[in-house]
Formats: C-alpha cells, sequence, structure tokens
C-alpha cells in the first residue's frame, strides 16, 4: 500500500512539473506581465456544474414533454453560463502586474511583497492572490496588496509563482492563472549571539567611554552614573551619559569564530556583531569569508556585509 502511494505522488509531481514547464515556454519571467488568453484559465466551479445539469435536465424534460417554457428556461440558464464564462475571462484579461519586495528580512521572517495591479477600467473584482506554495489566497480589494512570502532559509531568492483566481461574477466559473514575475528578494542570517557574545571583541580592538552629556534620572538607571554634586546643590537627579568611542587607528574586524560548531551558527553570531557595530557607529569589516569586504559604516556597508553572509 505504502509502495502505491509513494508511486501516485510521484506521477503526480512529474505531471506538475510537466504543467510548469509548459507554463514556462508559455509565460517567461518578467518583471511586468500582461494577463493574456494563453495562460489564463477557465474552468466551472461545484455550483457551475450544478447549473449544467439543471440546464441539461430542463432540456430532457422540455424536449419529452413538448414544453417550450421549461426549453425557454434552459436556454436562458445556458446564455447565463455562457456569459458568465466571458465575463469571467474579460474581468483579468489585460491586468498588469508587478512586484517588488518591501524589505530584506532575517531568516525566519516572513518577506513582503508588494503586488501591483493595473488595468485600464478599474480594478479586477472578486479577486483573490496568493502563492504557488503554500496556496493561501488573500483577498484583493485595492491596486496594491501585500503578500507574506516565508523565509526559512538564508539566501537570495526569486519569488515563486503568482496564483491569481477570481470567481467574478456570480461564482458559477473560475478563472484563474499562474504568473513569473521578476522579482528578487535577500534573506540575511537570523542574528543570534554566541554564548559568549562578551569574549568575542577583536583582541586588536580598544574602546573608550567619552562624556556625552547629562539627562533626567529614570528608575533603574545605575547610581554611579549619578551628578551627586550637582543633587546635593540644586536637589536634582541628573544622570550621566557616555558614548563609546573607538581610539584612531584601530579596526574593527568581524570573522567567523572557530568555538561555533555548525556554519549557521556562525553567520548568526556575525550578523549579531555586525548589527552591534553599525548601532554603536563603529566602522567595521568583514575578514575571512569567500568575499572579504573593507572597514565601512553606514547602511549601505551593513546590507553589503549582509548580503555577502547571505551567500556563504
Amino acid at each position: 500500500m505504502s509502495d502505491m502511494v509513494g508511486i501516485t505522488a510521484r506521477v503526480q509531481q512529474q505531471f506538475r512539473q510537466r504543467i510548469w514547464r509548459w507554463l514556462d515556454t508559455r509565460q517567461p519571467v518578467s518583471a511586468v506581465v500582461r494577463l493574456q488568453q494563453r495562460f489564463m484559465f477557465v474552468f466551472p466551479t461545484r455550483f457551475g456544474f450544478g447549473l449544467c445539469a439543471l440546464v441539461l435536465l430542463l432540456y430532457i424534460l422540455g424536449t419529452n414533454y413538448q414544453n417550450n417554457l421549461i426549453l425557454l428556461l434552459a436556454y436562458l440558464l445556458l446564455v447565463l453560463m455562457i456569459s458568465t464564462i466571458v465575463l469571467a475571462f474579460l474581468n483579468l484579461h489585460h491586468c498588469e502586474l508587478s512586484a517588488r519586495p518591501l524589505a530584506d528580512v532575517f531568516a525566519g521572517q516572513n518577506a513582503g511583497i508588494l503586488l501591483t495591479l493595473q488595468r485600464r477600467t478599474g480594478a479586477p473584482l472578486a479577486l483573490d492572490a496568493g502563492w504557488q506554495q503554500p496556496g493561501r489566497l488573500i483577498p484583493v480589494n485595492d491596486a496594491t496588496v501585500v503578500l507574506e512570502l516565508p523565509a526559512p532559509k538564508r539566501g537570495y531568492f526569486a519569488i515563486p509563482r503568482l496564483k491569481l483566481q477570481s470567481v467574478y461574477p456570480f461564482g458559477l466559473v473560475r478563472c484563474w492563472c499562474y504568473v513569473r514575475l521578476e522579482c528578487d528578494y535577500w534573506v540575511f542570517p537570523a542574528p543570534v549571539p554566541a554564548p559568549y557574545a562578551d569574549q568575542l571583541a577583536d583582541p586588536q580592538q580598544q574602546n573608550a567611554e567619552e562624556w556625552s552629556g547629562q539627562r533626567q534620572y529614570q528608575p533603574g538607571d545605575p547610581w554611579r552614573q549619578l551628578d551627586w554634586k550637582r543633587f546635593s546643590r540644586q536637589q536634582q537627579l541628573l544622570v550621566h551619559q557616555f558614548s563609546a568611542t573607538t581610539l584612531p587607528g584601530t579596526d574593527l574586524w568581524l570573522s567567523a569564530d572557530p568555538r561555533l560548531n555548525t556554519l549557521e551558527a556562525q553567520l548568526s553570531d556575525l550578523a549579531e556583531r555586525a548589527l552591534r557595530a553599525e548601532q554603536a557607529q563603529q566602522p567595521f569589516g568583514l575578514r575571512s569569508t569567500p568575499t572579504d569586504i573593507a572597514v565601512g559604516s553606514g547602511p549601505a556597508h551593513l546590507r553589503q556585509v549582509l548580503q555577502a553572509l547571505a551567500l556563504w
């Protein structure tokens, strides 16, 4: 029994792959896709099949009993079914689609993909959108919609096929298509500090604390930073603030810690240290990786480092 189930699953998988290859030839990947007849499909729903069965039954009754009113009703329902097929097709026909990622994400998060629909005569009606995998569809009520895509692992990925479907206008037929859009998104390693994160500082790095001002005391502030002299004179609790600065002539280089057992743990640790360095406005570089990156700072430099870690 299990062998039969496995054979059936393999046959279904091969059939799906053939369908996807056939669709690739009819609709190649593109940044902007205009829906056309060659890759749109229309098929009756369960209620549509019920209506077709009713038309057939009425036609048989009308011909057997020679009742023109029953035949007229059957013809009217048949015209309704044909009109619904045409309207469902025209609802999506010539609709232009484009997609772009909203932001870079870390592994384990959901990537937000902004889908834009443009049409000369308004947006499609009763439209649902979602991904081929997973198959969850959400209603589209505006010209733009954000679709979430699970990002379980790091890397640089292209979005999967986009599934669009509509049962407009009466729910009797379903018009759907699978669209391939040119849209890539980054998934960076999840930032996870090492168990001994405090011991991973670069031995060549020398930090100093520089006084940056004072602020009002808040519950939880360390008492050793209180300005006791000013409190004795003015009865006002103020706290000294210090910022960590790097002494001139020192550079912070990030490299994988060999004490971490797996590559993913090392990359997660490097991502965490890169984020902390950028938050502290400390210039840093990446060393001992497939692509070494010189010392720098700023959001663009941080993104370059995270991209190198994602492709490691």
